[in-house]
């Protein structure tokens, strides 16, 4: 096969793994902008490549990568292709003759990718597909030069797999969607096609490589109208000339908007910009060049369109989830993992079941799964549940740190049943401890406790007492590591009282060093701290 078929056919493989993904893309994109436009402008980016290839006449190394370098600058289309272009110019520098698609050729075109993605940025962000690049190029300098080419590539998207994941971890906008990024998720499926065509063409089986992006990360939520960017219009065109002046022309146009991108060459740039004025944007750098390729497109419209389009998804199907929660920062906390729709209750203050089915009748879901939070309402969300013509199922979460456990397992997109069960799972590999204070002298079990003490109980189980919160805070954590706990969260309701939250992770870290500590301003009344262990 010879080289220029070769690359067809990857280019082939990424363009057909793309297509496949293209809308589920499209509704992760929330950053920079809202406007879902990511998987097209990735597709039409290697779209143009496939173009480009097929006008090529010339089969020899040099000629290929040239060929791929200006299709990928020429046919950019938006934030996400015109780094992508960068990630693909790196890459094919290192083409040359005489080199072959080996390991160690694949460490230098990954490091050149990526070196060029980050130069092409003024401020690169991480969270990105900048990060998710970074990440699989690591992987690859990880190997040795002489292992098989397909277990390099399965290390590449494992890696790259994890790093998409945790976008959503770096980027407030991606977290609070409760999505990752758009751009690196759609960077992982180009590579996977990548894998696929060379597994096609005779290689060995590439593995571990995820399939659908329903199969590990959220899809977005529409709960809400969608903030509008700053700036209306995404514009771009190449700009051809000679001895162009890259920094220069940046300066004359940064001032017109944001997201600003300029890459090439002296003879041709691609500018990318969100602007309110693309007129003034091209009327700026007309002087230097002849202007081709103009794209505007109206991130609001766009942006309109996608809440639409994912109104009409949740409509039309999947799961929702009515949560019942004391305190305004554990509200926020379970709307951000999907809740659609929270009773005020918990204990000492029940909600009726007329209330629950109330908050029912608001979500437009036909699932509907109910999270009680509290021992003394999961009969009262049983009674709602047998009340309503709808299919309305309650996961008997006694507590809100095990509901956040089950909010966690929650897939919208999933139905009653799958839900249910990845729910329930969590729930039984959730240990829930709450710290208050003694309201009178009593007994706990056996156990004699005297008012204003304060007390630590694990699942209902009385397991410490003591004179301050971080004394039985630090009994509390030493039962629940018996647990191998991943992580521990913790929700305070302290009104500015100690101990603080560098208090608590310092207490965390110093039993167990290696688990992982959430602490969040929760709200709730009558227990200063609620702890849950997974």
């Amino acid at each position: 096969m010879s080289v220029l078929a070769r690359a067809a056919a990857l280019v082939e493989g990424a363009l057909a793994t793309l297509d496949a993904e293209r809308s589920l893309i499209n509704d992760l994109n929330v950053y920079p902008v809202p406007d879902g436009d990511t998987g097209t402008n990735l597709f039409l980016t290697v779209r143009a490549i496939q173009e480009e290839l097929a006008r090529t006449s010339q089969s020899d190394v040099v000629a290929v990568a040239s060929a791929i370098t200006k299709g990928s600058l020429m046919g950019a289309r938006g934030n996400s292709g015109v780094i992508l272009s960068q990630i693909v110019r790196g890459m094919c520098s290192e083409c040359r003759p005489g080199r072959t698609l080996d390991v160690d050729g694949l460490k230098r075109a990954l490091r050149e990718g990526t070196a060029a993605a980050y130069r092409a940025v003024k401020q690169p962000v991480e969270g990105t597909m900048l990060t998710v690049i970074r990440e699989m190029s690591a992987a690859a300098d990880r190997l040795p030069d002489d292992a098989p080419l397909e277990d390099a590539l399965t290390a590449i998207l494992a890696s790259g797999h994890i790093a998409v994941e945790h976008t959503q971890r770096q980027l407030a906008a991606l977290r609070q969607a409760g999505v990752v990024d758009a751009g690196g998720y759609g960077l992982l499926v180009i590579f996977r096609g990548l894998a696929e065509a060379l597994q096609a063409a005779g290689g060995r089986p590439v593995h571990a490589v995820p399939t659908a992006v329903a199969d590990s990360f959220a899809v977005p939520r529409a709960d809400e109208p969608t903030e509008m960017s700053r700036f209306r219009y995404c514009t771009s065109f190449l700009l051809s000339g000679e001895g162009l002046p890259r920094e220069r022309l940046e300066d004359l146009i940064s001032s017109l908007g944001d997201s600003m991108l300029l890459v090439g060459d002296q003879e041709m740039l691609k500018v990318h910009i969100h602007t309110d004025d693309p007129g003034a944007v091209l009327s700026r750098v007309v002087p230097f060049g002849g202007i081709s390729e103009v794209e505007i497109n109206d991130m609001h419209q766009q942006t309109r369109e996608r809440d639409q389009r994912l109104a009409a998804a949740r409509r039309a199907g999947g799961t929702a989830v009515v949560a019942v929660v004391a305190g305004e920062g554990n509200k926020e906390l379970f709307r951000e993992l999907g809740c659609a729709a929270i009773v005020d209750g918990g204990q000492s203050m029940n909600p009726s079941a007329a209330q629950l089915l109330e908050a029912v009748e608001q979500v437009e879901s036909s699932d509907v799964v109910i999270l009680p939070n509290n021992g003394n309402v999961v009969l009262t969300a049983e009674q709602a549940a047998g009340m309503s013509p709808r299919h309305i199922v309650v996961v008997p979460a006694t507590s809100i740190p095990a509901g956040i456990a089950a909010m966690v397992a929650f897939e919208a997109t999933a139905d009653a049943a799958a839900n249910v069960a990845a729910m329930e799972e969590a729930l039984a590999a959730n240990h829930s401890a709450e710290i208050t204070v003694a309201v009178r002298d009593s007994f706990v079990g056996d156990v004699s406790v005297r008012k204003d003490q304060v007390i630590g109980l694990v699942d209902d189980r009385l397991v410490a007492k003591g004179d301050t919160l971080l004394e039985v805070f630090e009994e509390v954590v030493r039962v629940l590591t018996a647990y191998d706990p991943d992580v521990i969260t913790v929700l305070t309701s302290l009104n500015g009282d100690t101990p603080t939250a560098e208090d608590l992770h310092a207490t965390v870290a110093s039993i167990a060093p290696t688990v992982e500590i959430a602490v969040h301003r929760g709200g709730q009344p009558l227990y200063p701290l609620l702890i849950g262990a997974e």
